[in-house]
């Protein structure tokens, strides 16, 4: 049914261009297509065994053969020793083959039929004596090489052919864009639903060709083939009786047949495995046939499914080559899912290619990049990986609706450029994100142990105090992964040194602090006293102070970044001034302690574990404040400069 075909002859016998003859010769080519299958798999099968031996199940119930023998020929076939094959009924499978090439010649006129039959006299297969059919009988049946010889698959597809070309001759109506051969009620029906979800999405094909549909109906069986795009072997079929529905898909490009497949990941559709075969009438040669299944409970399922599946065609056109061009910007995979992401917005991705594709793609890279761009650089390694897909889907969303707004391609590159300069911009400040994360990890960790300390001063249990311990240990792991992601970041914008350094000693101060935890948990054995423990957590709020503002610095430092305030840089100098001063209390503090810790003169123990505590807390403060005037010369040599 397929109008891929150019019409070159006109005909006009009313009687043999009746719907229900081409309709009956359309079936017999499917069961035909499904006998040689089955003759080859059993053959290939017989030569080499699997276990489970290939199931053509799915294959025949779309083709509507009910007997539930032939399941069983794959398995059952056995090659002899004379090289024949002993096919079970094999008699009956050839006479059935020559049966339906019959049907489908008796669908066309007389000088067209004429010359059919007389090729078909002349290599109806013919098995042997004892039933067996000859491995060459089942190769030169099937062969789809005209250098070759003739053969009865290349006698079904000119039959095949010349049926496509009175199909589209002799549509009786258009219900909806589709050409239609007497429908009942319920046909024109479920028509009207598939060519709905058509219609709804058409227009994101834009000026491409394609989608062009027929339908027929033969023995309450609904049959809609639509041709996609333009390439021969892109084909969709399908088949409606009652409840039941098959979807026939045939494709060049396996991840192109698998993405189809997935569009359809939230209906009940079950696909059988992928065929691969063969055709020398198709320009590829080879192409792949995969089958899905649908059975619905109630009419309007059905309905629903073909709304459904007929929306989803106009992703497929083009689809490959849209995957290649955005594989010059991120990995395979995310090129795929967001391919997918555009068909399930139902923005698609032919828009994108029409205003110019990975070309408008390129020039927005180097218009918002600039002098950051390295030659070859792709967009996921100058932008992190998920900032270059919401970019990509962006682009395609401003590319889709403006084409459908009839707004001008210039003005839709432009926007993507915006676009990604705004992506950019979010980027080069995702470092702030990523201290800010950092920084509240050591609030987390300074808050909690000056909340131990005081827990410890009124006789905390010992079991509360080693669970802060191990809390704060897969915090520190966590600040440590943060580090090695700014750090990426730093490589990747060629940021400067001192941004690293200011995150390398934000992330001493963290260290420091977990080793106070750590440290507390042992501190507790010495049993030092209510008045140590509270002089030990004064030290401890002083941390405190000095994590609030590192964090403080952090923020004011992404708003003088972003716009460059003068009020936002006057915040930062505040809160680094203040950081200075808390950092130089702890020092004074931690001076005191060790004058307390001679004057008590405590057990050695308590002694070693209590100093090491102080120092910690007194070199996570020393940390916070470098971090601070590295924070410091980035603004004023980076920024402001």
């Amino acid at each position: 049914m397929t109008t891929k075909q150019a019409i070159v002859v006109e005909l006009g016998n009313d009687e043999i261009l009746a719907p229900e003859r081409i309709a009956r010769a359309l079936i017999a080519n499917d069961q035909i297509k499904y006998y040689f299958a089955l003759l080859q798999t059993a053959c290939a099968n017989a030569d080499h065994p699997h276990v489970p031996p290939p199931d053509l199940r799915v294959e025949r119930l779309a083709s509507r053969l009910s007997e539930e023998w032939l399941d069983d020929v794959v398995a059952g076939t056995r090659r002899d020793s004379a090289g024949a094959y002993r096919v079970p009924h094999g008699p009956e499978i050839l006479r059935r083959i020559g049966s339906s090439v019959d049907t489908m010649i008796a669908c066309l006129p007389p000088p067209e039929a004429a010359p059919m039959r007389a090729r078909l006299s002349t290599m109806t297969p013919v098995p042997l004596d004892h039933g067996a059919i000859l491995g060459d009988q089942i190769a030169a049946m099937t062969s789809g090489d005209r250098k070759r010889s003739d053969s009865l698959h290349l006698l079904v597809m000119d039959a095949h052919r010349a049926i496509n070309r009175l199909q589209v001759e002799t549509a009786v109506e258009t219900i909806d864009g589709a050409r239609t051969h007497h429908l009942s009620s319920t046909g024109r029906c479920q028509v009207k639903a598939f060519m709905r979800g058509l219609n709804r999405t058409a227009p994101l094909k834009f000026d491409h060709p394609g989608l062009a549909t027929t339908a027929t109906e033969f023995q309450d069986q609904l049959l809609i083939q639509n041709d996609i795009g333009t390439t021969d072997a892109h084909v969709l079929v399908v088949r409606v009786s009652d409840l039941d529905a098959s979807v026939t898909y045939t494709d060049v490009h396996r991840q192109r047949l698998e993405f189809f497949q997935g569009l359809f990941d939230e209906t009940k559709v079950k696909w059988s495995g992928t065929e691969y075969r063969q055709s020398e009438m198709l320009e590829s040669g080879d192409y792949m046939l995969s089958t899905g299944q649908f059975t619905a409970e109630r009419p309007e399922e059905i309905e629903a499914f073909l709304e459904h599946l007929g929306s989803r065609i106009v992703f497929l056109i083009d689809w490959n080559k849209m995957r290649k061009r955005l594989q010059d910007f991120v990995g395979k995979k995310a090129a795929i899912d967001i391919l997918k992401w555009a068909a399930d917005n139902d923005l698609g991705h032919r828009a994108l290619l029409e205003v110019g594709g990975e070309q408008a793609l390129g020039e927005a890279v180097e218009y918002a990049a600039g002098a950051t761009l390295r030659y070859g650089q792709r967009l996921d390694d100058l932008i992190s990986e998920e900032a270059a897909i919401r970019f990509l889907k962006e682009a395609m969303r401003l590319a889709a609706t403006g084409l459908l707004q009839k707004r001008s391609r210039r003005n839709i590159k432009d926007e993507i450029k915006a676009s990604l300069v705004g992506f950019l911009e979010t980027e080069k400040l995702g470092i702030f994100d990523l201290a800010a994360d950092h920084s509240a990890i050591g609030y987390d960790l300074a808050f909690n142990l000056v909340e131990t300390l005081t827990r410890m001063s009124s006789g905390a249990d010992a079991a509360w105090i080693s669970k802060f311990a191990a809390r704060a240990a897969s915090w520190e792991a966590r600040a440590d992964q943060i580090l090695n992601e700014a750090r990426d970041d730093i490589r990747r914008f060629n940021r400067p040194r001192s941004l690293r350094v200011f995150l390398e000693f934000c992330d001493d101060a963290v260290d420091e602090l977990e080793e106070a935890a750590a440290i507390l948990d042992v501190a507790r054995l010495t049993s030092p006293t209510p008045a140590t423990l509270d002089q030990i957590r004064d030290l401890a709020e002083l941390a405190l102070l000095s994590s609030q503002e590192i964090v403080k610095c952090i923020a004011s430092a992404a708003s003088v970044s972003r716009s460059d305030v003068r009020d936002d840089l006057d915040e930062f100098m505040v809160a680094l001034e203040r950081l200075i001063a808390v950092e130089h209390k702890a020092d004074e503090a931690l001076r005191a302690f060790r004058r307390r810790l001679v004057e008590e003169n405590p057990d050695a123990k308590q002694l070693f574990v209590l100093w090491d505590l102080t120092v910690a807390l007194e070199t996570a403060t020393d940390a916070n404040a470098h971090a601070g005037q590295q924070l410091r010369t980035y603004l004023m040599e980076e920024v402001i400069a």
